[in-house]
């Protein structure tokens, strides 16, 4: 049986990325023999891994990363030559560049997954850079969508079969939780961490020019993250305390969305947003900002949800009492089964098997 490697960063957070790593060992430890390495873990895991997964717990909450590169190193090397494992999979950035050093001392096929958009982040020259070095590094590169894949080839120069968009895929427990449209919901939902890059800024705004005017809605955002309090303070500033809500984190929050009438996505810049893929198969309605990856891969724009020009918050307000008032586009929204085959489970896995046995 043929092993492979899954590195993260830390599975104790509850991210995106770990929730794809713990998806991939579960469904692949059918046929393969699964270790997830985890780099610098701080607590519990957040997913749950299957029985035959062998998880291996790095180091403990280290900040620099030349101790995690040192300190990664020679346990790294040891775990892949003592268990002759064939393919390591490394699971973001960091993660990618801190066991990226291993490479000359092991045997195994390197996988480098970026779960960002690189054109997101190409005038950070430090993540550029580090990006270039993982590619540099690794024997194959998977992206999360057609468009990174491209930019892939075309900035860094790389040959088309080196780059692989593999998209990611909805889970079984969330398809099991499609109920029919709710549509006497009067309330809006959003969900992800609350930092920067995720627009709560926008939101709020954009909730102070949408919910005074409909007294009996509410939007319940699910995350939490460093700007929260500063979030908070905002709502409290505008009056807002009544209709908007944080409810802070909540494992598997896909189990609430049939509750919802539509979902707004109001982030700067996403790989493959998988509240996205989650409101898809629910049949839940979308409005996002049309941002440079992520979100057109999944929303048909007047199909299954809105599309906005970027950070156009004055259009994306027009959308969202446009889906308030009309409950009958909500429907149609929610109705909409045009791109679930993208999506599919079985499809994503093969591409993931062929992958790995290349």
């Amino acid at each position: 049986m043929k092993k492979i490697c899954f590195v993260d960063f830390d599975m104790s957070v509850m991210g995106g990325v770990e929730k794809v790593t713990a998806s991939l060992a579960n469904e692949l430890c059918r046929q393969y023999e699964v270790y997830v390495y985890d780099i610098n873990n701080n607590g519990s895991l957040k997913y749950d891994l299957c029985g035959t997964v062998k998880y291996v717990h790095g180091l403990n909450g280290k900040t620099r990363l030349r101790e995690m590169i040192q300190g990664t190193f020679r346990r790294f090397v040891k775990l892949v030559n003592t268990n002759k494992i064939e393919t390591v999979i490394l699971m973001g950035n960091y993660s990618a560049l801190i066991v990226s050093f291993t490479r000359p001392f092991t045997k195994a096929k390197y996988i480098y997954c970026d779960h960002g958009a690189l054109m997101n982040q190409w005038h950070q020259k430090d993540i550029t850079a580090i990006r270039f070095w993982n590619t540099i590094m690794s024997h194959k590169i998977v992206v999360l969508t057609e468009k990174t894949r491209k930019d892939y080839i075309e900035k860094f120069h790389l040959r088309k079969k080196k780059v692989r968009c593999i998209y990611n895929w909805i889970e079984d427990a969330v398809a099991e939780e499609k109920k029919s449209y709710n549509i006497e919901s009067k309330k809006i939902l959003s969900v992800g961490r609350i930092d920067k890059e995720k627009g709560y800024n926008m939101l709020v705004d954009m909730a102070k020019c949408v919910l005074p005017q409909y007294p009996e809605w509410k939007w319940d955002i699910y995350g939490t993250g460093e700007m929260k309090d500063h979030i908070a303070r905002k709502i409290k500033e505008y009056g807002l305390e009544k209709q908007l809500f944080l409810r802070g984190n909540i494992k598997n929050a896909y189990r609430f969305y049939p509750e919802y009438a539509f979902l707004v996505l109001p982030s700067y810049r996403e790989g493959l947003p998988l509240v996205l893929l989650e409101a898809l198969v629910l049949g839940l309605p979308m409005v996002s900002f049309d941002i440079e990856t992520g979100p057109n891969e999944i929303i048909e724009d007047g199909k299954n949800g809105f599309l906005i020009p970027p950070y156009r918050k004055d259009l994306m307000v027009k959308k969202i009492q446009l889906l308030m008032s009309d409950v009958e586009k909500r429907t149609a929204f929610a109705s909409y089964q045009g791109k679930l085959k993208k999506f599919s489970k079985d499809k994503i896995l093969r591409q993931w098997i062929q992958l790995i046995e290349e």
